[in-house]
């Protein structure tokens, strides 16, 4: 028999495992359950293996795409042959994994929790107003399944305190928000590899920074828009490299870029997550411009708690979580406005506003309140 068993999607990825070596070293019996690989718009990627630290890793088929109703196979024999006390699914209670963890838990006298990402209501006349007629089959659907989880479920991680309301309103018990951690050994404020990064990129004068996905919830486009009457002042743009054939936002991206005559000032990168937090110290102000669509809001705003925690000031929008994710200890403008968000960043280049807290300060914020140990901790609290 195991402690926890942890079944999780995102621990495909290495750096997702480093909150659960807490708990192994503080003498949890403790192993996860992965996906051998997952299907990205560019294709199958198998999962990274196990690195030193690591739980005990089961690396299993996943069988479908979506989370809402993928499963992994031989995963009930897996239960059967561990046994474990508490099962942690990272994956929603509105899912077809919940559904059957819940009964095997049952049945089993073991404990369930789920870490979920929702932060938009689920309520029928809600997911109507927002996404129309066309959308009310598949919400009536995570209601039979909400119907089916709710009694089996024994605590609810949220990444964001909207959830934690959603999921209280519905009725399900011991419900609390947590962080998605980083690790503290790998983003810190690093002066060295601060030094490192800008003479290998070049990078002369002040930097803003993009980090991430380039899809249009992410609002690139604002950001570039917000720069584009900036070019009397010595900036570089960092941000991660994308294909512009690769789909038609991206070739918009480009097209806007090109336009803007700011190609020149764009710096490409494609660092793994582990050596990205280098290249967040090498950034002087790192921007988040999420952008809120009838069916997503920002759900956490992973990039700002890592730049944060080296120490660099965010400018990101109000969508979603990332006012709760800041707290004051970055800048905030209104989503989609790239006006407002061009007013604060000529501020910061011209030296007119600095921001309204130190790296220092910002980085023993995000090092108390939004690292793997905190995330420990909350989570531990619940099991007890």
């Amino acid at each position: 028999m195991i402690d926890l068993l942890v079944v999780s999607h995102a621990c495909f990825t290495a750096i997702n495992r480093r909150v659960y070596h807490l708990f192994v070293k503080d003498g949890w019996k403790l192993e996860i359950v992965a996906p051998k690989s997952l299907v990205f718009a560019s294709g199958e990627k198998k999962a990274e293996g196990p690195q030193p630290g690591d739980p005990h890793i089961h690396f299993l088929d996943l069988v479908g795409n979506n989370p809402r109703i993928y499963f992994f196979r031989h995963l009930d024999l897996l239960l059967e042959q561990k046994k474990p006390s508490i099962i942690l699914l990272d994956n929603d209670p509105v899912s077809r994994m919940a559904v059957r963890l819940g009964k095997w838990a049952g049945r089993n006298n073991a404990r369930l929790y789920c870490i979920s990402n929702e932060n938009l209501s689920l309520d029928l006349s809600s997911v109507v107003k927002r996404r129309g007629w066309k959308a009310l089959p598949a919400a009536w659907m995570k209601q039979v399944m909400l119907a089916q989880t709710k009694k089996h479920i024994d605590g609810v991680f949220t990444i964001n305190q909207d959830g934690e309301k959603i999921f209280k309103a519905m009725g399900f018990k011991n419900v609390r928000t947590i962080p998605l951690g980083f690790d503290p050994a790998v983003f810190y404020p690093d002066p060295a590899g601060r030094m490192r990064i800008r003479k290998e990129l070049k990078l002369t004068g002040p930097v803003f920074a993009y980090f991430g996905r380039i899809t249009q919830e992410k609002g690139i486009h604002i950001l570039i828009k917000a720069l584009g009457s900036l070019k009397n002042y010595e900036w570089q743009l960092m941000m991660d490299s994308f294909d512009p054939s690769g789909s038609s936002y991206h070739a918009e991206i480009k097209s806007l870029l090109r336009e803007g005559n700011m190609l020149d000032r764009v710096v490409f990168i494609h660092p793994s997550h582990t050596a990205i937090a280098a290249y967040m110290n090498a950034a002087d102000w790192v921007i988040v411009p999420s952008v809120s669509t009838p069916s997503w809001k920002e759900q956490y705003g992973r990039v700002a708690a890592e730049a944060m925690a080296c120490g660099r000031m965010v400018v990101a929008s109000d969508s979603g979580a990332l006012p709760d994710l800041l707290n004051g200890f970055g800048l905030l403008f209104e989503e989609g406005n790239a006006k407002a968000l061009n007013i604060i960043l000529e501020n910061l280049i011209s030296g007119k506003s600095g921001g309204h807290s130190s790296g220092d300060l910002i980085s023993d914020y995000a090092m108390k309140n939004l690292s793997i140990y905190k995330q420990k901790t909350l989570m531990e609290e619940a099991f007890k």
